[in-house]
């Protein structure tokens, strides 16, 4: 047997060991809520049909904001009504709220943010508009980053409308590209791409970026370096309209929904650890 047939043989041998080796699993993404299946299903009052945006608050109660006025609502789940109003801005098409620390903002359309400080009622304005986008809808809070963050609905017509985040630091105030939306995180079951982001929310405890469409009826969730962890397929009835997404500190999801022929609701999902 010469050089040249021992060499044969001994690379058959090799590739025969490494087929049998047994095979390193992907792991498999776990998505921790029955999102068919709301533990609570909370009935908005009639100036809250269209409720747009949604922040946890504090204890038992969540921030809302109705996309037409500039008031946030106070919803306490526990007593299951609104317990409070703050007036912080004049009628508008408001899209988002959160609260960070002492200080609610509110985000119309267009980018631009009114902060109000809940302590002394001092306000200020924060400048988020963007010649490539036609319209913002979600705002949200990454606390690692101290940043704001802002999603797109649509950009401009002539321009690639590829869904971007956007991050505004509260700590240098610049504002900057956060991540790109591409097409194949978006693409469902059916292979359509139908994805208009209408609510954002950072989760508190693994750090996903959770982001809901009403159009197409999507939850799509992103690892904390934008990867593509989930796209998650709504029910039409009971996301009758999704438009607010936000969590508690130990992870409970609740998302808001507008009215059609009814009054908006929100509704909870137990976080399964």
């Amino acid at each position: 047997m010469n050089m040249l047939q021992i060499f044969i043989g001994m690379l058959i041998l090799t590739l025969i060991v490494f087929a049998c080796l047994p095979k390193k699993k992907t792991k498999e993404y776990t998505f921790q809520y029955d999102i068919s299946k709301p533990s609570k299903k909370m009935e908005m009052p009639q100036n809250l049909k269209e409720i747009s945006g949604l922040s946890f608050y504090k204890e038992n109660q969540l921030a809302c904001v109705n996309d037409e006025k500039g008031t946030v609502f106070i919803y306490d789940w526990a007593k299951e009504k609104v317990v409070e109003t703050i007036d912080i801005g004049k009628n508008g098409d408001y899209e988002g709220i959160e609260v960070v620390d002492d200080e609610i903002f509110i985000m119309k359309s267009n980018g631009k943010i009114k902060g109000f400080k809940i302590s002394d009622g001092s306000e200020r304005k924060i400048d988020c508009s963007d010649k490539d986008v036609k319209e913002y809808e979600g705002l949200s809070y990454h606390p690692q980053t101290q940043s704001l963050l802002l999603v797109t609905k649509e950009k401009d017509k002539d321009k690639n409308d590829k869904k971007t985040i956007y991050a505004y630091s509260l700590a240098t105030k610049k504002f900057d590209k956060y991540l790109t939306i591409d097409e194949d995180l978006i693409k469902g079951s059916d292979g359509k791409k139908t994805f208009a982001p209408s609510g954002i929310a950072v989760h508190p405890i693994t750090g996903e970026i959770f982001i809901i469409s009403s159009q197409g009826k999507k939850l799509l969730i992103l690892s904390p370096k934008g990867e593509k962890n989930a796209l998650i397929e709504l029910d039409p009835e009971t996301f009758v309209q999704p438009e607010g997404i936000c969590f508690t500190p130990d992870g409970n999801l609740y998302i808001s929904s507008e009215g059609k022929d009814s009054n908006g609701y929100i509704l909870k999902f137990l976080f399964f650890l």
